[in-house]
């Protein structure tokens, strides 16, 4: 007689991770775009039934998004989506400037410069959101292959949380407006300069580039709050 061959139970954990990993990159997302504004207030209910999210997948995701400040828990409450505010802004460029000339310097002599000149060639001109996403995009990995070059995970792990707020102040529209193909032109040619101080395996050459570079976006970020439309928090 045979015997019965025993059932392998479905792995829970597994699938209850993968389900808080899809619900914290769907959230994150819906922040970065600014489809959840700055400063919106929200439950774990509301925003589980907004999504479509299981309650303990957009649980785990929240406590993870807390981490990365993103957002910010009130007791009792819920969370709000972290405001941007004038000191955020000031802070955010000040880490700006300690973390990508130094990987810039590091990247100097590792980084796949014919990579770079191909990411740098899309288009500059975008004339839909789906042409000026992908401009995004494309910025966004520029500097993220910089980064990834220097092999510092750590380096990499914290540059990238400053990239998302970066992306978010780009879709709050703090570089764009009338101006905003002079400004893609501006960082078309000082991502050429980047490139080409690189190229010249001078790690001092690139460390200067990378600074000048997030000197000018800080300029036009805190121009464009200073002129802002809506009320924008001190601190």
């Amino acid at each position: 007689m045979a015997k019965a061959q025993a059932t392998q139970a479905p792995d829970v954990s597994t699938s209850t991770e993968r389900q808080s990993d899809q619900a914290f990159e769907q959230i994150k997302r819906s922040i970065i775009l600014c489809r959840l504004a700055p400063g919106t207030s929200f439950s774990e209910a509301e925003l589980s039934a907004m999504l479509g999210l299981g309650r303990a997948a957009t649980r785990a995701a929240l406590t993870r998004l807390g981490d990365t400040g993103l957002i910010q828990p009130i007791p009792r409450h819920g969370y709000v989506v972290t405001p941007i505010t004038m000191a955020s802004v000031r802070e955010l460029f000040e880490l700006r400037l300690i973390l990508e000339p130094a990987a810039a310097a590091l990247a100097t002599g590792k980084v796949d410069i014919a990579r770079l000149r191909a990411i740098n060639s899309a288009p500059q001109q975008a004339v839909n959101e789906g042409e000026q996403l992908a401009f995004i995009d494309s910025n966004r990995a520029f500097h993220r292959a910089i980064v990834a070059a220097t092999g510092n995970r750590r380096l990499f792990a914290l540059l990238e949380d400053v990239g998302d707020e970066m992306q978010r102040l780009v879709h709050l529209g703090l570089f764009g407006g009338a101006s905003k193909d002079i400004e893609r032109r501006a960082a078309d040619r000082q991502h050429e300069d980047l490139i080409a101080a690189l190229a010249s395996g001078h790690p001092e050459a690139a460390r200067e580039a990378a600074r000048r570079h997030v000197e000018h976006a800080r300029g036009l970020a805190i121009e464009a709050l200073m002129n802002a439309d809506w009320p924008v928090p001190i601190g």
